[in-house]
């Protein structure tokens, strides 16, 4: 592949990526981001490229690079980095993917090859959903399954490289490492209290162990004619991503518990006890434990005066029966049923439009068994009845949470900083990985820390 033909492939992947996922909407951060970047691209094999530094809105932990000089960076993996040059390293090791070329390398080796997937199907969770065209599949198992274990050393040691000649301390590359895996223990742990699969990511050197033996050799081996500044800039970094959105962004929606807030719809929604939701980036998904009932709900804006059944037909949505009206404070809607076609023969669906204001809401629900479906058409109708605008109080809950940084006075204990955070789960455990702190009964009180509220 030419080089003209790897930035072609670089910006129809990089529209892909766009159309399914904000940027995450700080310019400040995103310029900092971009400077260190930067800082490394001038360092690097191909100062020749154009290359494209951007923050993903999204609460996933990852990282990851595309051909032609595109390079991301989640907000989720920020958030657990310490240090400009943790931020430095895990760019770095991204630019050492570009750089060499990888993708490219690894697409001519598959190109015969019938990916039949999206070509980032597993770097962010939910874009295997996201209906990509199968024209972009062209980067091929490289960004699916990683690079391998030499494409990675190689980007280790291109990365390491360049951090050295930007003046960076390269163990920087170790701890970030470090953070990656135990911030994959803890997700595990939580995964077993929320009763849900632990979280896989493509990863930034998802290969290395910490103590990986040519890992060290290359960090520690760096050419005599590198600078020997070894800059952290801890400080700068904790100014930039203090105030951080944490975890889900309330723009898009709040899960606590089986309850869900939109603050920017102005609504809340319940669901049984133990099911599961899923906030995708075009619905909302809630499914009992065995997954055999299954709920949906979209919303958007609408023009005024559109009634709920007008709002069901321009979604598909037609020839209801056991048609029932919903009027609570400031809400009008509907519920019914419909009869869909599917591989199994005809099906009956719940469906209910729902106006609040300048929206409208589809849920539509069903039952795989059809034998469930009287206790799910109870189950339907109570979830649909608990649809109301947001409380004073539950605009709170609705609203997010942020990274601050704070400087201590005094040492206190990590427990006693836990019991006042919003972190409703594991909160001292999240607290320690957050400070990259493993042991220590005692946040320390010479270092700034950071807090979630």
């Amino acid at each position: 592949m030419s080089e003209n033909q790897e930035l072609a492939v670089g910006r129809r992947a990089n529209k892909e990526i766009l159309k399914q996922y904000q940027i995450y909407p700080d310019r400040r951060l995103q310029l900092y981001v971009t400077k260190v970047g930067q800082r490394l691209a001038r360092k690097s094999h191909r100062v020749n490229l154009t290359y494209y530094f951007n923050i993903v809105d999204s609460m996933d932990i990852n990282a990851f690079a595309l051909p032609g000089g595109y390079i991301y960076i989640t907000r989720g993996l920020l958030a657990y980095l310490n240090s400009e040059a943790q931020l430095a390293a895990v760019l770095a090791h991204e630019i050492g993917h570009v750089t060499a070329r990888h993708s490219v390398r690894q697409q001519t080796s598959a190109q015969t090859t019938s990916l039949g997937i999206g070509i980032l199907s597993k770097l962010l969770p939910g874009l295997s959903n996201a209906g990509f065209d199968q024209s972009a599949n062209l980067l091929g198992t490289a960004l699916l399954r990683g690079y391998g274990r030499e494409h990675e050393l190689e980007a280790d040691r291109l990365g390491a490289d360049y951090l050295a000649r930007s003046g960076y301390d390269p163990q920087a590359m170790f701890e970030v490492i470090r953070i990656l895996k135990e911030q994959e223990i803890f997700d595990q742990n939580l995964a077993r209290l929320e009763k849900r699969q632990p979280r896989r990511y493509h990863g930034v050197f998802s290969t290395h162990p910490d103590n990986d033996t040519r890992l060290r050799e290359i960090v520690d081996h760096q050419p005599e004619n590198n600078p020997v500044s070894k800059a952290v800039f801890r400080d700068r970094f904790l100014d930039e991503i203090d105030g951080m959105i944490f975890g889900p962004n309330p723009s898009a929606g709040i899960i606590r518990g089986t309850t869900f807030y939109h603050r920017d719809f102005g609504f809340a929604i319940q669901f049984p006890t133990g099911w599961n939701l899923s906030n995708q980036p075009d619905r909302l998904i809630a499914a009992n434990q065995d997954n055999n009932l299954k709920i949906h709900l979209t919303g958007r804006a609408v023009p005024s005066r559109m009634t709920p059944e007008e709002l069901l037909l321009e979604n598909g949505i037609a020839n209801l029966s056991a048609i029932e009206p919903i009027g609570t404070a400031g809400i009008t809607g509907i519920r019914g049923l419909t009869t869909i076609g599917t591989e199994d023969g005809p099906r009956i669906i719940r469906v209910s439009g729902i106006m609040l204001g300048e929206h409208g809401f589809v849920i539509t629900g069903f039952a795989r068994n059809t034998g469930h479906q009287r206790q799910f058409d109870e189950t339907f109708k109570t979830v649909v009845m608990s649809f109301h605008s947001l409380s004073s109080t539950e605009r709170s809950h609705a609203s997010g949470q942020r990274i601050r940084v704070v400087r201590l006075k005094g040492s206190i204990p990590w427990a006693t900083l836990a019991s006042s955070s919003a972190l409703d789960k594991l909160a001292e455990s999240h607290l320690k990985l957050l400070n990259a702190s493993a042991t220590g009964e005692s946040a320390p009180h010479i270092n700034r820390i950071k807090l979630v509220e």
